[in-house]
């Protein structure tokens, strides 16, 4: 039987599990402990390439896997199905991108289903549904009524070729994260959702949660946490002196307020550096202030060269550039030193105050700069060389020197009236889209301009149809539909106008995961009883590129949604597993943009999905970063080694299962199942591969221990193990079976007693193989509720782990 006919097998296996409606999920049964399983859902691009095939098929073993283990499984698929690529299709080929999209749907659906993906297709979802943006619309104008949604003008980041405007998070170096054009900065009145306002608890959440500690971190960097004060320069202006006497609206004298994380450093300040785009450079070209500054000129150029970088860019510009501001000094309020000002674009407009005080012999920034532009380096931390960033003992720094510095910091901040405070990188969230194919913004604005959000009575807001796709400069393809304009002149009266923009897809992605819970539901966005039995998501697979995108969108809209008594849990996610990727036949990542995707197709059709599925989970770790190359010859290897499990079953009998099989059989459920837990799939087919030599050295093959084999092949292979398991007597499904259970009194010589201590007391004992790992250790250790539930409440201090005696947990 090693020449199986993979081609029938699949299709008819396939067959009979829909027919047994094997993965459709009760949500209600409550037999058995619910375990949510989501993949990030796909944009429908066509075909399919292997790295789609590494995202859902692998989640899918694990998903069989827990199926086994005797969990309630939800798998659910749907298609984040908004978006550019639809459009831009249809600009190039005429045709509309909601026949392209619905096209690659369909398309999509069958090479997911010829993967042998599980997924419960009774829940399948699609973005550009009317009735799943109508919850879209809905949860924004909930966002909206509580403050969280504005319209504010900002600078925001504009693609020239898709002639959109794009969120800080989709720029990447300096590019549009999606067709890698350069970027450009313009000021524009856009929609915002207010994540600013979540930044605190987006930092603070994480540390409960068990996710590996690079996602943790990258999320940490993003927001950009910095303690520090607020402290007030005043202005003089030497030229023009009748303008020391200016009060700004609140009555304040005019001064440049400066945010520094090291206020000790104040009295080596020798110069303020204010971003091109800071209101005092604007304030220059006021006519109330004009002349203030006697090299406008020479400001104006370089302010309006500095606009043609991103921010990227001017912080990685290793050749500081700045102008000087002629006719204006401030005044160090901690020695009373008149200093000059600079603009330079360096510092930016969107941190902070967007002005700094330059200490350059303590920042490497403001030591460039300094040198560069000759101006003076005082230092007043006792140190060797320059620019030294640490803490230290002060100098020539008034009654503070001889202090330590760390300590004297907020002293001084407190001398000169400033105000301490926490300062964000996190930017809020720019969710205006100058595009088609996305959804309406619910919003209408009256004859004086004001916003409105459309009534719920008229939700969905539905995307018109009578629209010229391609963008232009004058704003969104919205505003060619005579249909929006007249059904607002309907509904609200001449002189009201639509919004024309289209929200941000990111919006639609960071809530999708509740619209499986009932997604049919005519009512409400989702099911709070179910809400309540299945979240947060026990495991949510994913690309490591929307750690800072998606990942901190769905957060801070839980977060939001959880305030407003909308969902029942503060965190969406409870696991995290960021995937590796597959690199294409370039040695860069798989993707369409680059040209370099490879179709499963023809492998599927020559090796049969299960030799694919096999290779991408033998290739490394699943739970691990990593970047593996396509290799064709790993697939074939892989399709030999299902024949020669094929070929087992031209022996089976039923005869009894001796000592030593028992004892190989008990070593490969062990070791299997461990690995399936914490997604090492390569090992667990390593260790299936141990035991198939075991089985292939026997003359007759016992039914019961091939079909205990098989058990442990249905995640990786599901339909050669489905179709092995029928034709020796198997009855059902091997999917509907239950994981072996591991008899310990055969790995009594395998197995090593290790007892589990927490900060030296006992609170258990595990069972480990020799050789286990600390990793291994203190996975096993989860499995005592105790000890699973002080990791909940944060990670150990320290972990002594010896080998075959000791796990020791230290918790602070």
């Amino acid at each position: 039987m090693a020449a199986f006919d993979h081609q029938e097998i699949e299709k008819r296996v396939q067959e009979k599990w829909s027919a047994m409606n094997l993965y459709e999920t009760d949500l209600t049964d409550s037999s058995k402990d619910p375990y949510y399983v989501l993949f990030e859902f796909p944009y429908p691009s066509g075909d399919l390439h292997i790295g789609h095939w590494y995202a859902f098929a692998l989640t899918d073993i694990f998903a069989r896997y827990k199926r086994l283990s005797g969990k309630n499984v939800l798998f659910p698929i749907g298609f984040d199905s908004f978006g550019l690529p639809a459009e831009n299709a249809a600009i190039k080929n005429g045709v509309d991108p909601r026949v392209w999209t619905y096209e690659n749907i369909d398309r999509m659906r069958d090479q997911i289903r010829s993967m042998g993906t599980s997924v419960d297709w009774s829940k399948e979802l699609a973005t550009s549904d009317p009735s799943f943006y109508k919850w879209t619309q809905w949860l924004f104008l909930k966002l909206y009524a509580h403050g969280l949604a504005e319209r504010k003008e900002a600078p925001v980041k504009w693609c020239p070729k898709d002639q959109t405007v794009l969120a800080n998070e989709q720029v990447i170096d300096g590019a549009c994260e999606r067709c890698g054009t350069e970027v450009e900065e313009k000021r524009l009145t856009q929609w915002f959702l207010k994540i600013t306002e979540y930044a605190e608890r987006l930092i603070a959440d994480l540390d409960p949660l068990p996710w590996r500690e690079e996602i943790k971190d990258a999320q940490r960097a993003w927001i950009g946490k910095s303690e520090g004060a607020k402290i007030s320069f005043p202005l003089s202006f030497t030229a023009y002196p009748e303008h020391n006497d200016f009060k700004d609206p609140s009555g304040q004298s005019a001064s440049v307020t400066v945010f520094t994380t090291r206020p000790d450093t104040l009295y080596g300040a020798t110069y303020i550096v204010l971003a091109p785009e800071h209101p005092w450079v604007r304030a220059i070209w006021d006519t109330e202030f004009d002349n203030a500054v006697t090299n406008k000129d020479e400001v104006t150029q370089y302010v309006e060269a500095s606009k043609r970088k991103t921010e990227r860019e001017r912080q990685e510009n290793k050749e500081k550039t700045g102008v000087k501001l002629e006719g204006i000094v401030a005044t160090n309020p901690a020695n009373g030193e008149e200093i000059p000002v600079y603009v330079a674009d360096y510092v930016l407009g969107s941190y902070g105050t967007g002005a700094v005080m330059a200490v350059p012999a303590h920042d490497e920034r403001d030591y460039e700069f300094a040198q560069r532009m000759n101006l003076p380096v005082r230092k007043v931390i006792e140190c060797d060389e320059l620019p030294y960033t640490g803490t230290g003992v002060l100098l020539e720094s008034g009654e503070f020197s001889g202090e330590d510095s760390e300590e004297a910091k907020w002293r001084i901040a407190e001398k000169v009236a400033g105000e301490r405070t926490t300062n964000y990188r996190l930017r809020d969230w720019l969710v205006s889209r100058q595009r088609y194919w996305g959804c309406p913004m619910p919003i209408v604005y009256d004859p004086e301009g004001k916003p409105h959000p459309v009534a719920p009575e008229h939700l969905p807001w539905v995307l018109p149809t009578d629209v010229d796709f391609a963008p232009n400069a004058e704003g969104s393809p919205l505003k060619t539909s005579n249909e929006l304009r007249e059904r607002v002149t309907s509904l609200y009266g001449e002189g009201w106008t639509p919004e024309y923009d289209t929200l941000d897809t990111f919006v639609d992605s960071s809530w999708y995961f509740y619209r499986y819970l009932d997604s049919k539901d005519e009512h409400d966005f989702s099911d709070m009883s179910l809400m309540k039995q299945w979240l947060p998501v026990d495991m949510y697979s994913g690309g490591a590129e929307h750690t800072t995108m998606h990942l901190l969108y769905s957060r801070f809209l839980h977060k939001a949604l959880y305030d407003l008594a909308l969902v029942p849990n503060v965190e969406p996610f409870n696991e995290r597993n960021n995937r590796g990727t597959i690199l294409g036949p370039d040695g860069q990542k798989m993707s369409k943009s680059k040209g370099n995707v490879v179709n499963p197709d023809d492998m599927v059709e020559k090796y049969g999905a299960d030799a694919v599925r096999l290779y991408l989970a033998f290739i490394g770790p699943y739970n691990e970063p990593g970047s593996y190359p396509w290799n064709l010859d790993g697939v074939f290897s892989m399709r030999k080694f299902l024949e020669r499990i094929a070929r087992l079953a031209d022996r089976v009998s039923d005869t009894e299962e001796s000592q030593e099989l028992k004892r190989a059989l008990a070593k490969a459920i062990q070791k299997a199942g461990s690995d399936m837990e914490r997604m090492k799939f390569n090992t667990a087919i390593s260790a299936l591969m141990v035991c198939l030599k075991d089985l292939e050295v026997i003359d007759e093959v016992p039914r019961t221990a091939l079909h205990t084999f098989l058990t442990l092949l249905a995640p990786l292979a599901p339909h050669l193990a489905e179709h092995l398991f029928e034709t020796t007597g198997g009855e059902g499904s091997i999917h509907a079976s239950a994981w072996p259970v591991v008899d310990a009194d055969l790995l009594k010589d395998e197995l090593q007693t290790v007892i589990v201590q927490v900060g030296s007391k006992k609170r258990g004992e595990i069972l480990l193989p020799e050789g286990a790992t600390e990793e291994d250790a203190v996975a096993k250790a989860k499995e005592i509720p105790a000890i699973d539930a002080l990791y909940a409440a944060g990670e150990p201090a320290r972990v002594v782990y010896v080998p075959g005696r000791i796990l020791n947990l230290i918790f602070t």
